[in-house]
């Protein structure tokens, strides 16, 4: 297994050195945060070993499982409301070599170690705190090093088992409303009374028999048991069975699927005919691109469920902020603009696959664009006006989803977020047009649990949120100023809207330009394949 996962991470090497740029700004910075971020819960490492050996025994075997518990639900929990699973095989490329079913599995596993490595610095912290701790055996810290294995296994497990069902049509959308109810979760036990409700619950798990994390923590403080030991060994043989097996599920799955052949798709039985419209609207070629895009954008995957969260998802994420402000402070600036917030928090989530990459959804099929005898501009008008018409759905959307919940509505806040909206739509259309043929990258749409953007795009993004909430802060600036004059939000708002109009043409020409000159580069960009091992 070792000289196959050798050779698996020297070709992954030289495939990154030769697509991936050596040294750029936007790496740069990327690795610069990720190091402050990990320096942080490095530094909670630090303070663990320093402080661990100062507290009594009786409060580590209090608070030991406690915090294993912890441990165990940022591994298992936090990776799936990130889209952040790590590193992890692309078993498309892997299974024409012959590589056993096993060495995949410790490969993959292996590479588990990435979806949370924050808990090996903090486990990492409580080993040494142990280890120096005068009133704790010498070897018992070491019982540690069995947790990692048994959360390991089971990472693995769930994470395969979600990606499986967004494979499947029928439970796609439905895991992923499932993953938005996790990550919203954090929200109401920290802004309602249900997560003071729930206190003495979590501490009854945490202290629970028979549970890994407390067994893992009595064994490391010292106090040995066979039958402690046993069970642990049988949890962490559990969730070894249920890896192996999901594991081996999705390799028959991409079995079936690469037999199936590439690029099969699964045919709708019924045509929405709600999307025949374009033809009476606009004559060809401009209506037969936009049917084109709203067809294949309501097909993909990827582009359902990011719109499905951003028409739910968006408001739902706000709905304990706002509840628990209209206790403390009622009339507060979120409860009170509610709207505005939700818009904008929706268009960020759908920036990435509408607005900022335009033929990143095409990938190859994009240089179908420039041997039709249909001009460039054209493609770049299509692909805007079907933007602008799902922007216009998520505003009437959360509209609907916002009055059915009863939020702070009134005839403002609603004019407010729709102007707030098409304000940020039009910069990010503008921005979207130039970096899609500057910095274009193709998206699997069939991948709606992963990350498919590079640390360049990331912080594209990043910067186009700044820009986007700096545009509207400003106009909310203004209206604070001018003692809550709704005339000078509306009035600043509609001056950037001018202004932007202007941007959107002088960038959509440019970026039109660019497209054609460097068309072969486009081209390559979007068509370049997945590596054997890829990040999530």
């Amino acid at each position: 297994m070792w000289q196959q996962i050798l050779a698996i991470a020297w070709a992954q090497f030289r495939i990154t050195r030769n697509h991936l740029p050596r040294t750029t700004f936007g790496g740069v910075l990327m690795w610069i945060i990720s190091l402050f971020w990990y320096a942080v819960y490095a530094a909670l490492g630090v303070v663990l070993a320093v402080r661990l050996p100062d507290v009594a025994v009786p409060q580590l075997r209090l608070w030991t499982p406690v915090g294993l518990f912890g441990v165990f639900l940022f591994w298992q929990v936090v990776p799936l409301f990130t889209l952040s699973t790590g590193w992890s095989l692309q078993l498309n490329k892997l299974r024409v070599f012959p590589v056993r079913d096993s060495s995949l599995f410790g490969i993959e596993v292996l590479l588990r170690l990435t979806s949370a490595p924050e808990m090996l610095l903090i486990l990492a912290g409580a080993l040494i705190g142990f280890w120096r701790h005068p009133a704790i055996p010498l070897f018992a810290p070491l019982f540690l090093l069995l947790y990692i294995p048994f959360n390991l296994f089971l990472q693995l497990a769930i994470r395969d088992l979600i990606l499986y069902s967004f494979e499947r049509n029928r439970f796609r959308e439905l895991f992923a409303a499932l993953i938005i109810s996790i990550s919203i979760l954090p929200q109401f036990l920290t802004r309602t009374r249900f997560g003071h409700l729930l206190r003495p619950y979590f501490f009854a798990t945490a202290h629970g028999s028979a549970a890994p994390w407390r067994e893992a923590g009595s064994l490391s403080l010292g106090f040995f048991s066979v039958f402690d030991l046993l069970l642990l060994l049988v949890w962490t043989f559990a969730a070894y069975a249920l890896g192996r097996w999901q594991f081996a599920r999705s390799l028959r799955h991409e079995e079936t699927i690469r037999s199936s052949g590439p690029g099969l798709v699964t045919k709708q039985a019924n045509e929405i005919r709600l999307l025949d419209w374009p033809a009476k609207a606009f004559r060809d070629p401009l209506a037969a691109l936009l049917q084109k895009e709203f067809r294949s954008l309501l097909r993909m995957p990827r582009f359902r469920v990011l719109f499905g969260m951003a028409c739910i998802f968006s408001v739902v994420v706000f709905v304990p902020v706002t509840f628990n402000q209209e206790i403390r402070n009622p009339g507060g600036f979120i409860s009170s603009n509610f709207l505005p917030i939700v818009n904008l928090y929706g268009l960020l989530l759908l920036s990435d696959v509408l607005l900022l990459n335009i033929f990143g959804l095409d990938r190859r099929a994009a240089q179908l664009y420039f041997v039709v005898p249909v001009p460039f501009e054209t493609v770049v008008k299509a692909k805007n006006l079907a933007a602008v018409a799902f922007v216009l759905l998520q505003t009437l959307a959360v509209l609907l989803i916002a009055l059915l919940i009863r939020a702070a509505v009134t005839p403002f806040s609603a004019f407010s977020g729709a102007a707030a909206s098409a304000v940020v739509t039009i910069y990010l259309l503008a921005a979207g047009n130039f970096a899609s043929v500057s910095m274009a990258r193709p998206v699997d749409p069939s991948q709606t649990f992963k990350k498919q953007g590079g640390a360049r795009m990331q912080l594209w993004l990043l910067l186009c949120g700044v820009g986007m909430y700096a545009l509207v802060g400003f106009a909310f600036l203004a209206r604070w100023a001018l003692h809550n004059s709704d005339w000078a939000l509306i009035s600043i708002l509609g001056l950037e809207f001018a202004i932007g109009l202007i941007v959107y043409r002088l960038a959509t020409e440019s970026a039109i330009a660019r497209g054609l000159r460097d068309r072969e580069r486009l081209v390559e960009a979007l068509s370049k394949g997945a590596s054997p091992v890829s990040a999530g």
